[in-house]
């Protein structure tokens, strides 16, 4: 019997848990038992601090994403009526998408200060290339067949818009979306290790400073698992509206 998609990875997610737990010991520093780790994991839950500096993560990334993903339709949008103009970006992107985000951390935070600002500004700036990457791949992949039969139905260029060129490029804005969303995962943890006095990047470096392992895996797992929902989030979205695909 086959197994679900979602079961299939909770597996392998089971097996990793399994061989962490049978290769640690109390003597470890590195990498504490699996049990002191959950059991640190519940106290940060009762004392709050683990709920506050999640939901300070979250909310940068949510932040963050959103605008870069409102700045790549608006371009997309402009793409859509000047089909030239990607090419008159692609100098631009190529130039600065090479750069590692974190790198623009120092200037982030003489711009905005420390705190929210900077990290936000840092997601935005990571988020933005595959989003906009994959918005731009998915209008390459509008069949022109496609807008003439529109056309020759009387379409105007809005019906053509909503009913033919979103739709089919719907399915690359999401693959770039989700890319977004876990590289902006990355950009906040390395925004808040620098520059913050919140978020679970701030309570690693707190941790690692202090060698409070067992706290500093329990927030690199709340990390793991955000991450999973919201991909997960994505892909179920994805395939309700993109319903029309056939993936068989």
């Amino acid at each position: 019997m086959k197994l679900p998609q979602q079961a299939r990875a909770s597996v392998g997610v089971c097996v990793i848990l399994l061989a962490w737990h049978l290769s640690t010991s109390k003597n470890n520093v590195l990498t504490p038992p699996l049990n002191d780790v959950l059991w640190s994991f519940l106290e940060l839950l009762r004392s709050r601090i683990l709920l506050k500096d999640a939901f300070a993560s979250l909310f940068r990334v949510l932040a963050g994403v959103a605008i870069s993903s409102l700045l790549a339709a608006v371009l997309g949008l402009v793409a859509v009526y000047w089909r030239s103009f990607p090419d008159y970006l692609s100098g631009g992107i190529e130039l600065f998408r090479p750069i590692p985000p974190i790198a623009w951390t120092p200037l982030a935070i003489v711009a905005f200060g420390v705190g929210t600002q900077p990290a936000i500004a840092i997601v935005a700036l990571g988020a933005f290339f595959p989003i906009w990457l994959g918005i731009q791949q998915g209008l390459m992949e509008v069949k022109r067949s496609h807008i003439l039969a529109a056309e020759s139905f009387g379409c105007g260029k809005l019906l053509q818009l909503t009913d033919v060129i979103v739709p089919s490029a719907l399915p690359y804005a999401f693959h770039g979306l989700r890319l977004g969303v876990g590289l902006g995962w990355f950009c906040v943890v390395a925004a808040e290790m620098m520059g913050a006095s919140s978020g679970l990047g701030y309570g690693i470096q707190l941790f690692s400073l202090n060698i409070e392992m067992e706290k500093l895996y329990s927030y690199l797992l709340v990390i793991g698992m955000l991450g999973y929902v919201s991909n997960f989030l994505l892909q179920r979205i994805d395939l309700r509206l993109s319903h029309w695909r056939d993936d068989g």
